[in-house]
Protein backbone atom coordinates (compact mmCIF):
# COMPACT_ATOMS: atom_id res chain seq x y z
CA UNK A 1 0.00 0.00 0.00
CA UNK A 2 1.54 3.40 -0.82
CA UNK A 3 1.08 6.64 1.21
CA UNK A 4 -1.17 8.01 -1.44
CA UNK A 5 -3.97 4.76 -1.06
CA UNK A 6 -3.76 5.08 2.51
CA UNK A 7 -7.03 5.56 4.56
CA UNK A 8 -8.53 7.74 7.22
CA UNK A 9 -10.95 6.86 9.51
CA UNK A 10 -12.91 8.88 12.26
CA UNK A 11 -12.27 7.01 15.21
CA UNK A 12 -15.85 6.84 17.68
CA UNK A 13 -16.58 5.46 20.60
CA UNK A 14 -19.52 2.45 21.08
CA UNK A 15 -20.71 1.81 24.68
CA UNK A 16 -19.26 -1.14 26.50
CA UNK A 17 -18.25 -3.26 23.23
CA UNK A 18 -16.67 -0.91 22.11
CA UNK A 19 -12.62 -0.52 20.64
CA UNK A 20 -13.45 -0.84 18.47
CA UNK A 21 -5.10 2.02 -19.02
CA UNK A 22 -4.88 5.83 -20.46
CA UNK A 23 -2.34 4.50 -23.53
CA UNK A 24 -5.64 2.86 -24.90
CA UNK A 25 -8.22 6.22 -24.75
CA UNK A 26 -8.72 7.86 -27.95
CA UNK A 27 -7.26 11.72 -27.59
CA UNK A 28 -9.26 14.55 -27.19
CA UNK A 29 -8.18 16.68 -30.03
CA UNK A 30 -8.92 19.74 -27.39
CA UNK A 31 -7.19 18.62 -24.17
CA UNK A 32 -4.40 21.25 -23.77
CA UNK A 33 -0.93 20.34 -23.35
CA UNK A 34 -0.29 21.08 -19.77
CA UNK A 35 -3.03 18.29 -18.93
CA UNK A 36 -1.00 16.17 -20.64
CA UNK A 37 2.39 16.94 -19.10
CA UNK A 38 0.78 16.98 -15.97
CA UNK A 39 -0.74 12.93 -16.92
CA UNK A 40 2.81 12.24 -17.48
CA UNK A 41 4.15 13.85 -14.65
CA UNK A 42 1.22 12.33 -12.33
CA UNK A 43 2.40 8.61 -14.12
CA UNK A 44 5.69 9.07 -13.25
CA UNK A 45 4.99 9.92 -9.84
CA UNK A 46 2.85 6.36 -9.46
CA UNK A 47 5.99 4.65 -10.98
CA UNK A 48 8.33 6.18 -8.33
CA UNK A 49 5.52 5.61 -5.29
CA UNK A 50 5.07 2.61 -6.00
CA UNK A 51 8.62 0.62 -7.31
CA UNK A 52 6.88 0.17 -10.70
CA UNK A 53 9.97 -0.78 -12.69
CA UNK A 54 12.17 1.71 -10.73
CA UNK A 55 13.35 1.85 -7.25
CA UNK A 56 10.25 2.85 -4.98
CA UNK A 57 11.33 6.57 -4.24
CA UNK A 58 9.34 8.54 -2.20
CA UNK A 59 10.93 11.71 -2.66
CA UNK A 60 10.92 11.69 -6.55
CA UNK A 61 7.20 10.57 -6.27
CA UNK A 62 6.40 14.02 -4.39
CA UNK A 63 8.45 16.21 -6.98
CA UNK A 64 6.44 14.33 -9.68
CA UNK A 65 3.06 14.54 -8.05
CA UNK A 66 3.81 18.35 -7.23
CA UNK A 67 4.42 18.82 -10.75
CA UNK A 68 1.22 17.31 -11.35
CA UNK A 69 -0.57 18.95 -8.94
CA UNK A 70 0.25 22.40 -9.83
CA UNK A 71 -1.18 22.44 -13.70
CA UNK A 72 -4.08 20.84 -11.88
CA UNK A 73 -4.05 17.08 -11.73
CA UNK A 74 -6.71 16.28 -9.04
CA UNK A 75 -5.35 12.50 -8.47
CA UNK A 76 -1.66 14.22 -7.99
CA UNK A 77 -3.33 16.67 -5.78
CA UNK A 78 -4.83 14.06 -3.63
CA UNK A 79 -1.74 12.06 -3.50
CA UNK A 80 0.69 14.73 -2.48
CA UNK A 81 -2.03 15.58 0.26
CA UNK A 82 -1.20 12.02 1.39
CA UNK A 83 2.47 12.52 1.38
CA UNK A 84 2.31 16.05 3.40
CA UNK A 85 -0.19 13.72 5.72
CA UNK A 86 1.84 10.80 6.67
CA UNK A 87 5.50 12.38 5.99
CA UNK A 88 6.60 10.37 3.00
CA UNK A 89 8.67 12.19 0.47
CA UNK A 90 8.34 15.32 2.22
CA UNK A 91 8.16 17.08 5.75
CA UNK A 92 5.27 15.60 7.91
CA UNK A 93 2.61 18.81 7.56
CA UNK A 94 -0.87 18.90 8.38
CA UNK A 95 -1.28 22.39 6.58
CA UNK A 96 0.14 21.39 3.32
CA UNK A 97 -2.14 18.35 3.60
CA UNK A 98 -5.31 20.00 3.91
CA UNK A 99 -4.31 23.36 1.36
CA UNK A 100 -3.83 20.00 -1.48
CA UNK A 101 -7.07 18.23 -0.21
CA UNK A 102 -8.99 21.07 -0.57
CA UNK A 103 -7.62 21.81 -3.96
CA UNK A 104 -8.39 17.97 -4.47
CA UNK A 105 -12.11 17.93 -3.16
CA UNK A 106 -13.19 21.52 -4.70
CA UNK A 107 -12.43 19.35 -8.27
CA UNK A 108 -14.61 16.96 -6.96
CA UNK A 109 -12.74 14.38 -5.51
CA UNK A 110 -14.39 11.96 -2.78
CA UNK A 111 -11.67 11.04 -1.23
CA UNK A 112 -9.59 14.55 -0.54
CA UNK A 113 -13.54 15.27 0.52
CA UNK A 114 -13.93 12.47 3.21
CA UNK A 115 -9.98 12.94 4.23
CA UNK A 116 -10.10 16.76 4.02
CA UNK A 117 -13.53 16.11 6.90
CA UNK A 118 -11.25 14.19 8.96
CA UNK A 119 -8.99 17.13 9.13
CA UNK A 120 -11.38 19.10 10.43
CA UNK A 121 -13.01 16.82 12.58
CA UNK A 122 -9.73 16.29 14.57
CA UNK A 123 -8.45 19.87 13.85
CA UNK A 124 -5.22 19.27 12.40
CA UNK A 125 -4.17 21.72 10.12
CA UNK A 126 -6.96 23.25 9.76
CA UNK A 127 -8.92 24.63 12.88
CA UNK A 128 -11.37 22.13 14.45
CA UNK A 129 -15.16 22.71 12.87
CA UNK A 130 -17.20 19.69 12.70
CA UNK A 131 -20.03 21.53 10.59
CA UNK A 132 -17.17 22.19 8.02
CA UNK A 133 -16.68 18.39 8.25
CA UNK A 134 -20.18 17.26 8.19
CA UNK A 135 -20.12 19.06 4.87
CA UNK A 136 -17.47 17.35 3.70
CA UNK A 137 -18.28 13.93 4.32
CA UNK A 138 -21.69 14.46 2.99
CA UNK A 139 -20.04 15.54 -0.80
CA UNK A 140 -17.82 12.45 -0.28
CA UNK A 141 -20.81 10.11 0.35
CA UNK A 142 -23.02 11.55 -2.47
CA UNK A 143 -20.45 9.81 -4.59
CA UNK A 144 -20.62 6.86 -2.63
CA UNK A 145 -17.52 6.65 -0.88
CA UNK A 146 -17.85 4.62 1.85
CA UNK A 147 -15.40 5.72 4.22
CA UNK A 148 -17.76 9.22 4.03
CA UNK A 149 -20.37 7.17 4.07
CA UNK A 150 -19.09 5.95 7.44
CA UNK A 151 -17.34 8.69 9.04
CA UNK A 152 -20.88 10.90 8.40
CA UNK A 153 -22.35 8.00 10.22
CA UNK A 154 -20.04 8.38 13.18
CA UNK A 155 -20.87 12.19 13.41
CA UNK A 156 -24.69 11.06 13.43
CA UNK A 157 -24.11 8.50 16.02
CA UNK A 158 -22.26 10.92 18.47
CA UNK A 159 -24.33 13.95 17.73
CA UNK A 160 -21.00 15.71 16.52
CA UNK A 161 -21.88 18.94 14.12
CA UNK A 162 -25.40 17.83 13.82
CA UNK A 163 -28.49 16.84 15.81
CA UNK A 164 -27.52 13.08 17.55
CA UNK A 165 -29.60 10.56 14.38
CA UNK A 166 -28.85 6.84 15.73
CA UNK A 167 -31.52 5.63 12.40
CA UNK A 168 -29.52 8.00 10.31
CA UNK A 169 -26.34 6.69 11.50
CA UNK A 170 -27.53 2.83 11.31
CA UNK A 171 -28.47 3.66 7.12
CA UNK A 172 -25.63 4.83 6.63
CA UNK A 173 -23.56 2.48 8.20
CA UNK A 174 -25.25 -0.09 6.39
CA UNK A 175 -24.76 1.29 3.57
CA UNK A 176 -21.21 1.35 3.80
CA UNK A 177 -20.85 -2.52 5.29
CA UNK A 178 -23.26 -3.44 2.07
CA UNK A 179 -20.06 -2.34 -0.29
CA UNK A 180 -17.57 -4.34 1.93
CA UNK A 181 -16.11 -1.74 4.32
CA UNK A 182 -15.05 -3.67 7.13
CA UNK A 183 -15.10 -0.56 9.39
CA UNK A 184 -18.76 0.13 8.47
CA UNK A 185 -19.45 -4.02 9.04
CA UNK A 186 -18.06 -3.65 12.69
CA UNK A 187 -19.82 -0.38 13.45
CA UNK A 188 -23.08 -2.09 12.34
CA UNK A 189 -22.43 -5.11 14.16
CA UNK A 190 -22.30 -2.90 17.33
CA UNK A 191 -25.45 -1.03 16.82
CA UNK A 192 -27.29 -4.58 16.18
CA UNK A 193 -25.32 -5.62 19.29
CA UNK A 194 -26.43 -2.59 21.56
CA UNK A 195 -29.88 -2.96 19.99
CA UNK A 196 -29.35 0.74 19.02
CA UNK A 197 -32.48 1.72 16.89
CA UNK A 198 -32.86 -2.03 15.92
CA UNK A 199 -34.06 -4.92 18.41
CA UNK A 200 -30.94 -6.54 19.80
CA UNK A 201 -29.44 -8.98 17.30
CA UNK A 202 -26.56 -10.72 18.80
CA UNK A 203 -27.15 -13.47 15.39
CA UNK A 204 -26.68 -10.49 12.71
CA UNK A 205 -23.65 -8.35 15.01
CA UNK A 206 -21.56 -12.11 14.93
CA UNK A 207 -22.44 -12.08 10.99
CA UNK A 208 -21.42 -8.70 10.31
CA UNK A 209 -18.26 -9.16 12.76
CA UNK A 210 -17.25 -12.17 10.74
CA UNK A 211 -17.16 -10.18 7.87
CA UNK A 212 -14.98 -7.34 9.38
CA UNK A 213 -12.76 -9.64 10.66
CA UNK A 214 -11.04 -10.42 7.60
CA UNK A 215 -9.34 -7.16 7.91
CA UNK A 216 -10.29 -5.93 11.73
CA UNK A 217 -8.90 -7.92 14.14
CA UNK A 218 -10.66 -6.04 16.75
CA UNK A 219 -14.11 -7.44 14.85
CA UNK A 220 -12.97 -10.67 15.58
CA UNK A 221 -12.10 -10.32 19.93
CA UNK A 222 -15.96 -8.75 19.61
CA UNK A 223 -17.19 -11.27 17.50
CA UNK A 224 -16.01 -14.13 19.68
CA UNK A 225 -17.04 -12.20 23.36
CA UNK A 226 -20.75 -12.07 21.35
CA UNK A 227 -20.29 -15.79 20.58
CA UNK A 228 -19.90 -16.35 23.79
CA UNK A 229 -23.68 -15.24 24.76
CA UNK A 230 -24.91 -17.63 21.72
CA UNK A 231 -25.82 -20.54 21.58
CA UNK A 232 -24.66 -23.34 19.23
CA UNK A 233 -27.34 -23.05 16.36
CA UNK A 234 -27.11 -19.33 16.68
CA UNK A 235 -23.34 -18.99 15.52
CA UNK A 236 -24.28 -21.57 12.63
CA UNK A 237 -26.98 -19.28 11.37
CA UNK A 238 -24.68 -16.11 11.97
CA UNK A 239 -21.97 -18.11 9.75
CA UNK A 240 -24.49 -18.76 7.06
CA UNK A 241 -25.43 -15.26 6.91
CA UNK A 242 -22.06 -13.99 6.79
CA UNK A 243 -21.15 -16.86 4.34
CA UNK A 244 -24.18 -15.42 1.67
CA UNK A 245 -23.05 -11.75 2.16
CA UNK A 246 -19.44 -12.75 1.25
CA UNK A 247 -20.69 -14.58 -1.62
CA UNK A 248 -23.08 -11.66 -2.58
CA UNK A 249 -20.09 -9.02 -2.21
CA UNK A 250 -17.34 -10.92 -4.04
CA UNK A 251 -19.96 -11.01 -7.49
CA UNK A 252 -20.66 -7.04 -6.70
CA UNK A 253 -16.82 -6.87 -7.23
CA UNK A 254 -16.92 -9.14 -10.06
CA UNK A 255 -19.49 -7.19 -11.90
CA UNK A 256 -17.57 -3.36 -10.95
CA UNK A 257 -14.47 -5.27 -12.79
Amino acid sequence: MTAHDSKLHLVMAMLTLAQIANADKPKQPNVPAVSREADEDFNRAERAANGDGVPQDYVTAARYYRRAAERGNVRAQYALACLYEEGSGVPKDFGQAAAWYRKAADQGDAEAQNNLGVLYSTGQGVPQNDVEAIRLYRLAAAQGDVEGSTNLGAMYLMGRGVERNLAQAFQLFRKAAESGYSVAQNNLALMYANGQTVDRDYVLAYAWLELAAVENEGAAGLRDRIGKEMTQEQVARARGIASQKRKELAQKAKAVK
